[in-house]
């Protein structure tokens, strides 16, 4: 039935934007609106509660130390490796600058990128340009009325080299193999007795674009290195977003909360954050 309704919507529905949204008709006007829709979200939820944050990250991150984390382990063939995990055929970001690049490259191209990623980890400055995303905009309802935001959701697009940057993070610190592995044991260990396993998934609408980057950046409770926090804290610090609508982009505005959509980190820094709250629970 899914693929008799995208089969349908692939033929007979348009793939026009709408000319009017909220009343606007001028494309700028519309991307801008949007822009601010997504900006009101991507804002702490009390001021007072994001200064203490602030304040107790800081007396923790001061002394903190982690582990010990070699950046010349980042070598032109660990990055090789990296390389062949990025995805084809996903949309380019700001640039038009697509994984296929970093893919069909010359094989230079890993040694000149290892520099640049230990010099990241190093000094703990990202540079601008993998701070930049770009939402492009997806209709929740095509039998609904498009002409309202309401009826849209964002999906970031961020740089691919970025993203590079990401899986080599995330194969170095934050694998998840150890958790899925867990998981498969155990449905499997119930399915071989005949019993029938149930998985509850919570759907926290907004979640993604409310946390606070401070509260984020407790993942150094698991003992991370040092470099990986800095990073994370410059990374979240500069991130700037915009929208794209019909070729024309919005104004750029900051994100002051959530993670970074798009990103490789982003679930797992997020599946982390919630992890410490179920705990608590």
């Amino acid at each position: 039935m899914n693929r008799f309704w995208q089969s349908w919507r692939s033929k007979f529905n348009s793939k026009h934007p709408a000319v009017v949204v909220d009343g606007l008709c001028d494309v700028k006007y519309i991307a801008d609106r949007f822009a601010s829709v997504f900006q009101s979200v991507c804002v702490p939820n009390s001021e007072q509660r994001h200064q203490e944050l602030a304040t107790n990250f800081f007396r923790m991150y001061s002394p903190y130390v982690g582990n010990d984390f070699d950046v010349n382990e980042i070598t032109p063939d660990y990055l090789h490796d990296c390389i062949g995990r990025l995805k084809k055929g996903k949309a380019p970001g700001f640039h038009d600058f697509t994984s296929e690049y970093i893919i069909y490259a010359h094989p230079l191209l890993a040694l000149h990128l290892s520099h640049l990623f230990r010099m990241v980890l190093q000094y703990c400055v990202v540079p601008d340009g993998f701070c930049k995303g770009v939402v492009v905009l997806l209709v929740k309802n095509h039998d609904g009325n498009q002409c309202i935001t309401d009826n849209y959701r964002g999906i970031t697009i961020s740089p691919a080299i970025s993203k590079l940057f990401e899986i080599v993070l995330f194969n170095r610190q934050l694998s998840c193999n150890h958790a899925l592995f867990t998981m498969k044991t155990i449905i499997e260990h119930y399915v071989s007795d005949g019993s029938t396993v149930n998985i509850c998934a919570l759907d926290i609408n907004k979640a993604f674009d409310r946390v606070n980057h401070f509260a984020l950046l407790k993942v150094a409770d698991r003992k991370l290195p040092r470099a990986f926090i800095g990073v994370m804290l410059d990374w979240l610090s500069k991130s700037t977003v915009c929208v794209k609508w019909a070729g024309i982009f919005s104004f750029w505005f900051c994100n002051k909360a959530g993670v970074r959509q798009g990103g490789v980190l982003s679930p797992v820094l997020f599946a982390v954050f919630m992890d410490t709250l179920i705990e608590r629970a």
